[in-house]
């Protein structure tokens, strides 16, 4: 499929989309809460591929804490692998942004069949997925038509957790004081994403001479900042086409640093405090003596983009987000990538991954 849309343009969007989100909250939950309400859930169940994944992931632990309940995130093929073993009392929520993901469908067609609950996260009305679910959740971001998704992403993460704010108030877990704290907080991370865009441009714009000619990106984050891992090496690896891996700090040092070598470069994601902090200041000294190039957020205020965050312990990741796709949208510019028109055009057709249009 060719896009046709501008991803840069679409970062752009994201306060504005978020922000709209916030206020459409009442009417775009109401069908999935309507449908959940008095009903038993021991568990919950988050699946999609891509972004779709990681996005589950980035809100999957927010969830958890405030449910009481069990939040996996699995991917569709391992969770049709493990139908057998799932609580007769769980639901399935299944996140395909364009709707169009075939293993997610599967997956909610065998959660139905079983007798279980299953609903649709999606960011187009009337496509396929809404079709195979008890009830739908839409993404209001409109259509993306570009072949990275970036506000999607954000999006669906925010969609997610406003989610599970709604349905923790409705299932008595949280209060009205806690829930509209929480409110409160994911505002003000949104209202602070303009300057955070400025300040992120900039940034971005000095770095991407330096990236054209990496061959080998590691990503390493700590704290509230793991979520956005998959993420990040997803999107570098899709747009900017050459090897990326990316670690929880801990993870790293008991073995991959083996695998380093002068060529290797770096880019790190600073959470804002706890015992990783320390040990990946740590790790980013090491490998500046070492001779490594090294790209910083919330760190380094010579060197690394830092200072314009809210550095929220739960939100985080909506706002680390948009420096991460500056990133990677302007350096596969600079490349001379063109992220509308796939690499392997004929790839989704044979392996029948997506339901072409």
């Amino acid at each position: 499929m060719i896009y046709q849309g501008d991803a840069f343009k679409y970062i752009l969007q994201t306060p504005q989309i978020l922000s709209d989100i916030m206020s459409r909250q009442q009417s775009i939950f109401s069908e999935s809460c309507d449908a959940l309400a008095g009903k038993k859930m021991t568990e919950l169940y988050l699946t999609g591929s891509g972004s779709s994944y990681n996005s589950a992931v980035s809100a999957a632990g927010f969830l958890q804490r405030i449910l009481g309940i069990r939040v996996f995130t699995v991917y569709p093929a391992d969770f049709m692998e493990e139908m057998e073993a799932i609580n007769p009392d769980a639901v399935l929520i299944g996140i395909s942004q364009q709707g169009t993901s075939v293993a997610v469908i599967e997956a909610m067609d065998k959660m139905r069949q079983s007798g279980r609950f299953a609903i649709s996260v999606t960011g187009e009305y009337d496509t396929e997925i809404t079709r195979h679910g008890d009830a739908n959740i839409y993404i209001e971001c409109g259509y993306e038509d570009a072949g990275a998704t970036t506000k999607g992403y954000t999006a669906s993460v925010l969609t997610l957790i406003l989610f599970g704010l709604k349905l923790a108030r409705q299932r008595g877990t949280l209060t009205n004081e806690e829930y509209e704290s929480y409110q409160i907080r994911i505002k003000k991370i949104i209202d602070n994403m303009e300057p955070v865009l400025i300040q992120s441009r900039e940034w971005c714009e000095k770095q991407v001479n330096s990236l054209l000619i990496c061959s080998n990106l590691i990503v390493i984050a700590g704290g509230n900042l793991k979520p956005l891992l998959l993420e990040a090496v997803l999107k570098f690896s899709e747009t900017c086409r050459f090897p990326v891996r990316g670690y929880g700090a801990e993870e790293f040092m008991h073995g991959m640093y083996n695998a380093v070598d002068r060529h290797t470069e770096f880019l790190y994601l600073f959470p804002s405090g706890g015992y990783e902090l320390q040990r990946m200041q740590k790790l980013y000294h090491y490998y500046e003596h070492q001779g490594n190039k090294q790209y910083v957020l919330n760190f380094n205020p010579v060197k690394g983009l830092t200072g314009c965050f809210v550095n929220d312990k739960d939100f985080s990741v909506l706002e680390f987000a948009l420096p991460l796709q500056m990133l990677f949208v302007l350096t596969s510019r600079g490349k001379g990538i063109d992220l509308n028109v796939p690499k392997d055009p004929d790839f989704h057709k044979y392996m029948k991954s997506k339901i072409e249009e």
